[in-house]
């Protein structure tokens, strides 16, 4: 399915305004309370994640650069979840110094994905206390990585949430932040990915990771004036078959 050529400026037009109220929002989620969040963000699913973590063994949150990400967590904090974000540091020192700090003041814990081996570790502890870990399904930086089909091209997709999943036996559960016609956002919280979990473990990590990627494809058709993420997904991107791209990598996140 392909988008028509007209409706693609308008589709731009609403992206860039969904992305700067995107700004206005992290705002409002510093001076308001917990009760107001809840109350201005309505969540759906909530079952599935409750669901998700009566095995005891946490959840993965797998999120996208989609709708309002930056309050993902918060929403969750305030209604009883400790969540975790994972991140790529930038550059910048002082700009990754400044978003830890807003982070954790709209309750929010930050786990940097650098040094890869503390990070996973830090990953696995999060889960094993059957919290909530929430991983950018639509960033892929660098390492190991496994090229799969999206929108009709194959690109890199990072390997790491398939590869955490299947170590820790946490589920996968798709969680997002999207807004109506209105601009009124909701925190959307769909079933666990199904994923294969038979012994295999290369092949397991090729199909899993190939299923989270239909995922994002699916929602991202559903909401394509609110997905501010395109750069890093084509930046690696090549057409050819099902493959793996191999890069030693510590840790198992890429």
């Amino acid at each position: 399915e392909q988008l028509d050529a007209g409706e693609i400026p308008a589709i731009v037009q609403r992206s860039l305004r969904n992305f700067f109220r995107d700004f206005v929002e992290m705002g409002f989620a510093l001076e308001a309370s917990r009760e107001e969040i809840r109350s201005e963000i309505p969540l759906r699913g909530r079952e599935h994640l409750e669901a998700a973590l009566t095995r005891g063994k946490g959840v993965i949150a797998l999120s996208a650069h989609l709708g309002n990400f930056f309050l993902v967590g918060t929403r969750l904090a305030v209604e009883g979840f400790a969540a975790h974000v994972l991140v790529n540091q930038r550059h910048n020192g002082r700009f990754t110094k400044l978003m830890d700090r807003y982070r954790l003041l709209i309750w929010q814990r930050t786990i940097h994905a650098r040094p890869r081996r503390q990070a996973s570790q830090e990953l696995l502890q999060v889960l094993r206390r059957n919290e909530l870990a929430i991983v950018i399904a639509d960033e892929y930086r660098s390492g190991s990585g496994i090229y799969v089909p999206f929108f009709g091209r194959t690109v890199l997709s990072r390997r790491g949430p398939a590869t955490l999943a299947l170590r820790s036996g946490a589920a996968i559960v798709p969680i997002y932040m999207v807004r109506d016609s209105s601009g009124k956002l909701t925190l959307v919280i769909e079933p666990e990915v199904a994923l294969l979990r038979s012994g295999g473990t290369k092949s397991e990590v090729k199909e899993n990771t190939l299923r989270i990627t239909q995922w994002l494809e699916r929602v991202v058709r559903s909401y394509p004036d609110q997905w501010n993420w395109m750069n890093i997904r084509w930046q690696e991107s090549q057409p050819g078959p099902f493959v793996e791209k191999k890069q030693e990598a510590k840790g198992f996140l890429a």
